[in-house]
C-alpha cells in the first residue's frame, strides 16, 4: 500500500477467515493536501510540466465529521463463487474519425473454470466455481475479482485509451520514452529499448511513498551516470530517476519544486542534469541536480518564459519563447543575453537550441533567394556565436525538432511535398539524410534522439502515439506488440439498478457498452444498433422508468441517446435538435425521463415522458455544464459546474423549466448526485462532498480525507462513498445515514490495496449485498460484500 502511516492506523480484527471482508479503521488521519489538476497533454512544446493550484484544505472544523467504524457483523454463508472466462470478441465496425486499429490475435481476458454462452444480443458469462480470489469463501472474503473476461474487449491503438509519448533520450544502445496512457485521466508510461530500438518493453517502475499513480512524465534525459524524468501530477512537479533507463524510481515529494512550478524542458551533461520552466510565481525558472533525485532552485531573470534550455562545462543557456537566448555561467544566479548573428541569410528569431558535439547548437529559419532551409550555430561556451551547416533541401518547409548529445545532433524536417526528413550529423557540420517518413495517418513527428544506428522518432499520430526508428528498422514501431504499452478500452462508468436488472454502463473498444444481469453472478453484454458507431463512444449514465431504459453519453464531439425496453438491446434515440453536446447524467421521476450535460459551454437539459420524444428544457441555465441529475420527491435536482470551474445546482418541478440554485463557494466542479427520498448527497472530482435535506434548494459543503471520491450510492439506510484516500492509492468506504457525519472503512484485500493504483467506479446494492466495480491498475474487476 502506498503512503499508509502505519504508526496512525488502528487495525480492527478481520473476522474469521472466510466468514466476510476485512475491514482497517484508520485514526489519526492526516489533513488532506490542497488539492491539483495538472493540465492535459498538449502536442508541442507547451508549459505542460506542471500543476495549478486550486484550493488549500478547509479548516477542520469545515471537515465532515468522521468517526471510526465498527467490526462488522459475518456475512451469510453459502454465496456462490464467480469465475470468468475469455469470451469471443465483440465486432466493433470501424469509422473514419478516431477510426479503431486493432491487432489479430490480441484479447483481453482471464480463463478461469470457464463458462461460456453465445446469446441473443450478446455474450453471456455464468460466473460460477469455488476458489476464485475475491469470491470464493464470502462476501469479498479475499477482495477484488478479476474481471477480464467478464468486460473482455480487443486492443486497439485508439479506442478511448489514447496513447502519447513525449520525450525521447538514448544513451548506448538503451533507448527510453516517456508520456502517458489516458483512459479517465492521463497515466504515465515509460517503454524501454535495450538493444537500439528493436525490441521494447514497459519499463519496471517502483513508486515511493506517496506519490501519486496519476503523475505522468513529459520530458526525460540521461547523463553520463544517471536517467532522469521530469512531469505532472495532482500535487504538482513530478520526478522519475534511473541508473540504467530500465528500472526506474517514481520520487515521492521531491525536493526543489513548489506546487504550480511548471517544467518545460530538461537536458544532461556529465556533470548532472538541468530544467528550465516557470515558477509558481510566474517567473522564469531554472532547477539543477547532481542525480536526478535532489534539486536546486534558481531564479532565471530572463525575459520571457523559458521554452527550452541546453548545458555544456559550467554554462547554461535557455532559449525563451520569443526566441531569445540568455545564458548563465553561475548556476542561474546572474544572466546575460547571448546574441546569434545573422547569416547565410538567416533571419528572425531562434527556433530551437540543444547541446550538441562540442557545445550548443541553436537554428535559425533561413533564405537563399525564393528556397528555404535551416541554418545552425554553434558555441563552445554560449557566448561567441558562429556558422557552423545548413539544411538546404528542394522541398523543405522548416524545422520541426532538433535535439543533439556530445556526440550527435538529430533534426526533423517537414518537407512541402507532406513527408517529413529525418537527418543525423556526427559534428554539426555536414547532415545526412537517414530516411523520408510518410504521414499518411496524421503522423506527426515531434521529438527525436540519435540511436548508436539511425534515429528514435516520436510524434502522434489519428490513432495516438508514433514511434519508429529509422536507420534502424524499417517498419514503424508497433505500440500493440509492446506487452502492457496499451490497455484495451474498457471503462466502466456506473452501475445502475432498477426493475430486477443492474447495467454496468460505459465504453469497450472504443464503442459504448452495456453490461447487463440480474444476479451479479452472470452477466450479457447488450446488443443492438445503438452501441456501435464511428469514432469513440462512451456511456455515463442511465435510468429505468415504466416505459424502459434511457442511457447517456458521447463521444466524437455527438451526443449518445440511446433506449431499450429491458436493457438487452439498445436502440438510438432522437435529441430534440442537432449539433455538439455531451451526455454525462440521467434519471427518472413523476414527470418523465430526464437527462443533462453540456453543449457549447453551456448546460443543457432534456426531457422525455415516453422515451418516443424529447424536448429541450428552459430555464436560466447560465455556462458551465450539468454533470448529474436525480429525482427527488418534489421534482428533479441536477449538479454540475458553473463559471471558473465553480460547483453548481439546479432544480426543476417537471424537469423541463429549471431554476440555478446558489449553492456555498468552493473550487470544483459538482459530478455526482445520489437521493435518498429528498436528502440529497453531491459529490466532486476532489474530496468536497454536498449535502441536501430539502430536495437540492440548499446546500451545505464539506470534504473527506480522500484524493477522490470515485462513486457514490444511496441505500434503503443512507448513503455510500467509495474513492481513495489522501496520499495512497487504495480503496476506501464512507458511510453516513444522513449525509453531514461519516464512517470511513478500509477494505483489505486483493483489488482494493496494495501496491499499484486500486479504486471502485461503480456502487450498487443488489438486496443486502453492495455490488461494486473497479480497477487494480489497468484489470477491471468485481467486488461483492455485505452493505456497510
Amino acid at each position: 500500500m502506498q503512503g499508509r502511516d502505519d504508526a496512525a492506523a488502528t487495525r480492527v480484527d478481520p473476522a474469521p477467515s472466510g466468514t466476510g471482508p476485512q475491514w482497517v479503521v484508520r485514526t489519526g488521519e492526516q489533513a488532506a493536501p490542497a488539492r491539483f489538476t495538472a493540465p492535459q497533454p498538449a502536442s508541442g512544446n507547451a508549459s505542460w510540466l506542471g500543476a495549478k493550484p486550486q484550493v488549500a484544505p478547509p479548516p477542520a472544523q469545515d471537515r465532515a465529521r468522521v468517526r471510526e467504524a465498527p467490526e462488522p457483523p459475518p456475512p451469510a454463508p453459502g454465496r456462490e463463487a464467480p469465475a470468468f472466462d475469455r469470451p469471443q470478441s465483440m465486432p466493433t465496425p470501424p469509422g473514419p474519425a478516431g477510426q479503431r486499429v486493432f491487432r489479430p490475435g490480441l484479447r483481453s481476458g482471464i480463463a478461469v473454470a470457464a463458462v461460456a454462452t453465445l446469446v441473443a444480443g450478446g455474450v453471456a458469462y455464468l460466473l460460477k466455481g469455488d476458489g476464485v480470489p475475491g469470491v470464493g469463501s464470502g462476501p469479498g472474503a479475499d477482495g477484488a475479482a478479476d474481471a477480464s473476461g467478464v468486460f473482455a474487449v480487443q486492443a486497439a491503438l485508439y479506442d478511448g485509451h489514447e496513447q502519447a509519448i513525449t520525450g525521447v533520450a538514448v544513451a548506448g544502445e538503451t533507448a527510453v520514452t516517456v508520456g502517458s496512457e489516458t483512459v479517465d485521466r492521463p497515466r504515465g508510461q515509460i517503454l524501454v529499448s535495450a538493444d537500439g530500438a528493436d525490441q521494447w518493453s514497459v519499463a519496471e517502475v517502483k513508486r515511493e511513498g506517496g506519490a501519486s499513480p496519476f503523475d505522468v512524465p513529459r520530458v526525460v534525459a540521461a547523463s553520463g551516470k544517471a536517467w532522469a524524468a521530469l512531469g505532472a501530477g495532482p500535487a504538482g512537479v513530478a520526478v522519475w530517476t534511473s541508473a540504467d533507463g530500465r528500472t526506474w524510481t517514481h520520487r515521492s515529494s521531491p525536493q526543489g519544486f513548489q506546487r504550480g512550478d511548471e517544467v518545460a524542458s530538461l537536458t544532461a551533461a556529465q556533470t548532472g542534469f538541468t530544467a528550465a520552466g516557470t515558477g509558481h510565481d510566474g517567473r522564469p525558472a531554472l532547477w539543477t541536480s547532481a542525480d536526478g533525485a535532489v534539486w536546486q532552485r534558481a531564479a532565471a531573470s530572463v525575459e520571457g518564459a523559458p521554452a527550452n534550455v541546453a548545458a555544456n562545462g559550467g554554462a547554461v543557456v535557455v532559449r525563451t519563447e520569443k526566441g531569445e537566448l540568455w545564458r548563465s555561467a553561475d548556476g542561474g544566479a546572474t544572466w546575460t543575453r547571448a546574441e546569434v548573428p545573422d547569416a547565410d541569410g538567416s533571419y528572425g528569431p531562434v527556433v530551437a537550441l540543444t547541446n550538441g558535439p562540442g557545445g550548443f547548437f541553436a537554428a535559425r529559419e533561413g533564405k537563399k533567394g525564393d528556397r528555404r532551409r535551416a541554418v545552425f550555430y554553434r558555441s563552445a561556451d554560449g557566448v561567441g556565436w558562429t556558422r557552423a551547416s545548413t539544411i538546404d533541401r528542394r522541398t523543405y518547409d522548416r524545422l520541426a525538432a532538433l535535439n543533439g548529445t556530445s556526440e550527435s545532433l538529430t533534426a526533423l524536417v517537414p518537407l512541402t511535398d507532406g513527408r517529413i526528413a529525418v537527418q543525423r550529423s556526427d559534428d554539426g557540420v555536414k547532415w545526412k539524410s537517414v530516411e523520408r517518413l510518410d504521414t499518411d495517418g496524421g503522423k506527426a513527428a515531434a521529438t527525436t534522439a540519435a540511436l548508436p544506428k539511425g534515429v528514435l522518432v516520436a510524434g502522434a499520430q489519428d490513432n495516438g502515439a508514433y514511434l519508429a526508428a529509422p536507420g534502424a528498422r524499417h517498419d514503424d514501431i508497433d505500440l500493440l506488440a509492446v506487452p502492457g504499452a496499451v490497455t484495451p478500452d474498457r471503462t466502466l462508468t456506473r452501475l445502475v439498478s432498477a426493475g430486477g436488472t443492474t447495467l454496468a454502463i460505459g465504453s469497450g473498444a472504443g464503442d459504448a457498452a452495456v453490461w447487463h444481469t440480474r444476479d451479479g453472478a452472470s452477466w450479457t453484454r447488450a446488443g443492438g444498433g445503438g452501441l456501435a458507431g464511428p469514432g469513440v463512444q462512451r456511456l455515463a449514465d442511465a435510468a429505468h422508468g415504466p416505459q424502459g431504459w434511457v442511457a447517456a453519453g458521447g463521444g466524437s464531439g455527438t451526443p449518445l441517446l440511446v433506449t431499450s425496453a429491458d436493457g438487452t438491446a439498445w436502440n438510438p434515440a432522437a435529441p430534440p435538435k442537432a449539433g455538439e453536446a455531451e451526455l454525462s447524467g440521467a434519471a427518472h421521476g413523476a414527470a418523465g425521463y430526464v437527462v443533462v450535460g453540456a453543449a457549447d459551454g453551456a448546460p443543457v437539459v432534456w426531457h422525455s415522458a415516453d422515451l418516443a420524444s424529447w424536448t429541450e428544457g428552459t430555464g436560466d441555465l447560465g455556462d458551465g455544464r450539468m454533470r448529474d441529475v436525480v429525482a427527488t420527491k418534489s421534482g428533479y435536482a441536477a449538479v454540475g459546474e458553473g463559471a471558473a470551474n465553480a460547483p453548481a445546482a439546479w432544480t426543476s418541478a417537471d424537469g423541463k423549466a429549471w431554476t440555478p440554485v446558489r449553492v456555498p463557494q468552493a473550487a470544483g466542479a459538482l459530478t455526482k448526485v445520489v437521493a435518498r427520498g429528498d436528502t440529497l448527497v453531491a459529490t466532486g472530482d476532489g474530496d468536497l462532498v454536498g449535502v441536501s435535506a430539502d430536495g437540492g434548494r440548499t446546500w451545505a459543503f464539506s470534504t473527506l480525507q480522500a484524493s477522490s471520491i470515485t462513486a457514490s450510492l444511496a441505500t434503503g439506510t443512507g448513503f455510500v462513498l467509495t474513492g481513495t484516500p489522501a496520499g495512497t492509492s487504495d480503496v476506501a468506504l464512507w458511510t453516513s445515514p444522513d449525509g453531514t457525519s461519516w464512517q470511513v472503512r478500509r477494505p483489505e484485500g486483493s483489488g482494493l490495496n496494495g501496491e499499484g493504483s486500486q479504486r471502485l467506479t461503480g456502487l450498487t446494492a443488489l438486496g443486502d449485498e453492495l455490488l461494486a466495480t473497479g480497477t487494480d491498475g489497468t484489470t477491471p474487476t468485481l467486488w461483492r460484500t455485505d452493505l456497510p
